[in-house]
């Protein structure tokens, strides 16, 4: 059906046949910006990034809830994922999701507010 839309200024020629020209235009150039928007705001959804799933989660913060024994889990957005990560890590801390491999996250730490303000700052 909304392939259908893409050809709609083209349908709507046939206004031209039912109709004297001096009505039908209007009609048609009526149709044909609202088409030309159509066309732009359908272009401007698919350069949207994803919302959902692996893409959409890196670089999302998530919070630690486990890191003990070598195991490490971590929650985010409601959901407990196992994760791994080159660093140490505590319970509470908060991490940035760098990759998704399979059911693992892997993660890495915040820096502190401190640094974040001072390399802002440079």
């Amino acid at each position: 059906m909304h392939h259908l839309l893409l050809f709609l200024p083209l349908l709507a020629l046939i206004l031209f046949y039912l109709l004297p020209w001096q009505v039908a235009l209007p009609f048609y150039a009526l149709i044909l910006v609202g088409a030309i928007i159509g066309y732009w705001k359908a272009l401007q959804a698919q350069r949207q990034p994803p919302v959902m799933g692996r893409k959409a989660m890196i670089g999302d913060r998530a919070l630690v809830v486990k890191a003990e024994k070598g195991e490490l889990e971590v929650e985010y957005k409601g959901e407990i994922w196992n994760a791994v990560s080159p660093q140490p890590l505590q319970p509470g801390q908060e991490v940035i999701v760098e990759k998704v491999e399979g059911l693992t996250l892997r993660v890495s730490p915040l820096p502190p507010p401190e640094k974040e303000e001072r390399a802002s700052q440079r």
